[in-house]
């Protein structure tokens, strides 16, 4: 997994500490791990007809690491179950996710899907 040192932005596959500064990646990379986690899981349980479940494992991800795919997972589980605040809050996030503008003002934090923290 190719991991970019937050410090001086040197990519490096499977490493513990950056080749260039020395900077600790072993952190990142269960971070990533996780993410990636979160995220089959919620592709597993939206595959399950379960999307509650789906929107909570792809906010998850979504905080861990701010991928397009767990946005996108969690747009389309809101969609299906109408939940239109969250639907708007993950089309967003989605969009600036990807490198698109939008105009959709994102609501209130702390709704479904979103860990409480």
């Amino acid at each position: 997994m190719t991991i970019a040192c937050p410090a001086c932005g040197k990519k490096s596959e499977d490493v513990r500490e950056c080749p260039r500064c020395g900077c600790e990646l072993s952190i990142l990379e269960m971070i990533t791990r996780a993410a990636a986690r979160e995220l089959f899981m919620g592709r597993e349980s939206f595959l399950a007809g379960d999307m509650q479940s789906a929107i909570f494992h792809a906010g998850k991800s979504w905080y861990l690491k701010k991928s397009p795919e767990a946005a996108r997972l969690a747009f389309l589980s809101a969609l299906s179950v109408s939940d239109l605040a969250q639907v708007d809050r993950w089309y967003a996030r989605a969009s600036v996710s990807a490198g698109e503008s939008v105009s959709v003002k994102e609501s209130g934090s702390g709704g479904a899907g979103e860990p409480a923290g």
